[in-house]
């Protein structure tokens, strides 16, 4: 049986939830819990699973969470119960992405899956390895704009602009005033923070702009909270050794599954 997750049910599944073995289902419930629908499938011994889908995303972004200890797990029959709630055209084919931890993917049957990838989620536990303050600068209303083009440019995947109003972001420029890096955050609470929206224009890289803003976002969020956390695609090897020198460690994996729903 499938239904969805009132108030009091929301809360207590949170309670049963490790914040780093549950980063994005954890931070749906916790903080994103009005732009998410929720399901959650019950057998006669309780809990099976919980799904949700975050609304709002430049693409259809699942998470799940599997409840009972043991065993597999088929996403089917939720994911058509998602499909019917959001009132997806019958014979519509959508690309989703669902990411969750590893070991709970291992135990998830994903049907159409086109594509995994791997992501680490990292969190800072040398400070004193940022480097020193530079110069980057918190980004106002009127820049809205220069940094939605440049997350254009290098292709930031989970960009929203609102994020941009909503928390702090900083940048740097060049002397003629073009932005050539920024950084921000995707969570910005007392309890954790999470980077993100970090990247670099092409023709400024390799000159450490990436050290130095992630140094000064980091330094902004520690402000905030002592628990600062990101994620980075496992491939991107580069940005990885960048993030370790400055004092991050993975704490768990992540599974990033593109699918068909």
């Amino acid at each position: 049986m499938f239904k969805s997750l009132n108030l009091a049910e929301e809360i207590e599944l949170l309670k049963q939830l490790e914040l780093e073995k549950s980063y994005l289902f954890y931070g749906n419930l916790r903080l994103r819990a009005k732009r998410t629908l929720f399901l959650a499938e019950a057998s006669e011994q309780g809990w099976r699973a919980a799904g949700a889908y975050l609304q709002g995303m430049p693409f259809h972004a699942f998470t799940f969470c599997l409840i009972e200890e043991t065993g597999s797990y088929s996403v089917k029959g939720m994911l058509e119960q998602f499909r019917m709630r959001l009132k997806v055209k019958e014979g519509e084919q959508r690309e989703g992405v669902l990411t969750a931890v590893e070991s709970c993917v291992a135990r998830l049957e994903i049907p159409h899956a086109l594509e995994r990838k791997t992501m680490l989620l990292m969190k800072l536990t040398s400070a004193d390895r940022l480097l020193p303050r530079g110069e980057s600068f918190l980004v106002e209303e009127d820049r809205g704009g220069a940094v939605e083009q440049l997350a254009n440019k290098v292709g930031m995947l989970s960009f929203r602009a609102e994020e941009v109003r909503e928390m702090p972001h900083i940048a740097l420029s060049s002397q003629s005033g073009e932005l050539t890096a920024m950084a921000g955050f995707h969570v910005y609470e007392d309890d954790f923070v999470e980077i993100g929206n970090i990247g670099t224009a092409a023709e400024y890289r390799k000159r450490g702009l990436g050290m130095q803003i992630t140094s000064d976002i980091c330094r902004i969020g520690l402000q905030k909270s002592p628990n600062v956390y990101l994620f980075v695609f496992a491939e991107n090897e580069a940005a990885i050794r960048v993030y370790e020198r400055l004092g991050f460690t993975t704490v768990e994996r992540y599974a990033f599954v593109t699918f068909l729903w």
